[in-house]
């Protein structure tokens, strides 16, 4: 059997973005060989893989970690999947020195079937597979409120209007929870309006007073997605004592990340982190977004054929224009 080869985006290097052909690997008897149908780019984690900053980044690098995709073959080994499948997940293996920054955007991959997890047995609408791709990202969110145990009646203040924010601020609400969004970007602050209820500006003259009429005895939750400490020690003062702090933001800056440990300690706040999901957060996200609980179809701002990928890379280098959830379609049977 010939090599089999697919298209792939890499970084070659720091800020630089391509389209390379990659050759698979051949499958063994526990493997999986899955064509791509749906990529997502993951706004925060893959801009932050693309300036090298993320920890573990090597360069050159297959980015990503949403995907969905359809099982063309499966190994003698594999109980678990079928041909026909429509599976997610990004465990893939190739020849040379590129390497895998959890590797979604590709066309096509041969990998473990335990890197991937089943969806369907049969072919989703496009907009199903689209909302459906970002069940990790979403399921970050799931797992910060999860962390959090919020309760019906709770004030919870979310730093940061991006996807992660959006989604944490819907799932406030599910709970019976009364959210509010702080944003100092005009353009994310228009979105998200049409969205939350309460989206406010840093700079507004008339925050403190805002932040007291929303929330008068103090925030139960402060959920942090951006990491800046300045804006992070502002928010403590508005927090009421033994409430959450939750740092879910990406702290590369040492210099300057470093919070007000003393605010913290008067009112005996509860310090809490998380990275990545679990089972939990995947079944109840794919369960929320399935039936429209979660709403993730209004954040994608950008579809693209996957030829013209790096057209939604040059969108998540320079940030422009305005962009939030940016999907790739890999296979001409996703249709509208």
């Amino acid at each position: 059997m010939s090599t089999r080869q697919t298209k792939a985006v890499v970084f070659p290097e720091a800020n630089k973005f391509e389209m390379t052909q990659l050759e698979l690997e051949k499958p063994g008897p526990g493997d999986i060989v899955v064509k791509t149908l749906i990529s997502a780019i993951s706004p925060g984690t893959e801009r932050w893989v693309l300036r090298g900053k993320h920890i573990g980044t090597r360069f050159p690098c297959v980015p990503g970690y949403h995907r969905i995709g359809i099982v063309e073959e499966s190994g003698k080994g594999v109980k678990n999947f079928r041909v026909g499948d429509i599976v997610y997940g990004s465990g893939n293996r190739w020849q040379g020195d590129i390497v895998s920054m959890w590797g979604a955007h590709l066309g096509l991959s041969v990998g473990n079937w335990a890197g991937y997890r089943f969806l369907d047995s049969s072919l989703p609408k496009r907009l199903e597979l689209e909302t459906m791709a970002f069940a990790i990202l979403a399921g970050v969110a799931n797992r910060g409120i999860r962390f959090c145990d919020v309760k019906a009646g709770q004030r919870v203040l979310i730093i940061g209007a991006g996807f992660i924010g959006i989604c944490a601020s819907q799932l406030v609400s599910l709970r019976g929870a009364h959210p509010v969004l702080l944003e100092i970007d005009p353009e994310h602050i228009a979105f998200a309006k049409q969205l939350i209820q309460n989206v406010l500006s840093p700079k507004d003259e008339k925050l403190k007073e805002a932040l007291q009429e929303l929330a008068p005895n103090g925030f139960d939750v402060l959920y942090d997605t951006v990491g800046d400490a300045a804006t992070t020690d502002r928010m403590v003062q508005h927090m009421r004592g033994q409430g959450t702090l939750l740092l879910q933001a990406q702290y590369f800056d040492k210099e300057r990340c470093a919070l007000d440990l003393d605010q913290i300690k008067i009112r005996e706040l509860t310090v809490k982190t998380t990275c990545g999901t679990d089972d939990q957060d995947w079944a109840e996200t794919i369960n929320n977004i399935r039936s429209r609980l979660l709403k993730i179809a209004p954040l994608i701002t950008h579809r693209f054929e996957a030829a013209n990928a790096l057209k939604g890379y040059e969108l998540l280098h320079t940030g422009k224009p305005f962009n939030l959830g940016i999907v790739f379609r890999w296979d001409e049977r996703v249709k509208d």
